[in-house]
């Protein structure tokens, strides 16, 4: 006759497991999502910043965040998923943001400048 008591430890195991498993996978495709959404509004950053010194931090950070998108497909492909994003509100609405203070802003102006500079802290770009 069968344990019970070992069945039924293996299937709560295996059933974390698998959530665990699902909650990671889901993390991962929100930061995927993240990444490569900033892999299109930083160039944009990049661009309306007059401060050479800012421009060129915005580049490594372009480049930083490519190597971020090919890492987690990395880890898609290490788990036998597709690459798959998950829209991330938060950075959803923190590239927003940068986007306002680029359009409420004056171009080449010091202000527009600051104002990437204190969006791209808030979203942990530079």
């Amino acid at each position: 006759m069968p344990n019970t008591s070992t069945t039924t430890k293996k299937k709560k195991t295996s059933e974390r497991g698998n959530q665990l498993e699902q909650f990671f996978m889901d993390a991962v495709r929100d930061l995927y999502w993240a990444e490569k959404n900033l892999t299109k509004a930083l160039p944009k950053m990049q661009k309306a910043a007059t401060s050479p010194e800012l421009q060129s931090a915005i580049e490594e950070h372009i480049a930083q965040t490519e190597e971020h998108v090919a890492r987690l497909e990395e880890v898609f492909k290490l788990m036998g998923y597709s690459a798959q994003a998950k829209k991330c509100d938060a950075m959803d609405g923190l590239i927003k943001e940068g986007e306002s203070i680029v359009e409420e802003t004056e171009d080449g102006s010091f202000t527009r400048d600051v104002g990437i500079i204190a969006a791209s802290q808030k979203s942990g770009t530079l």
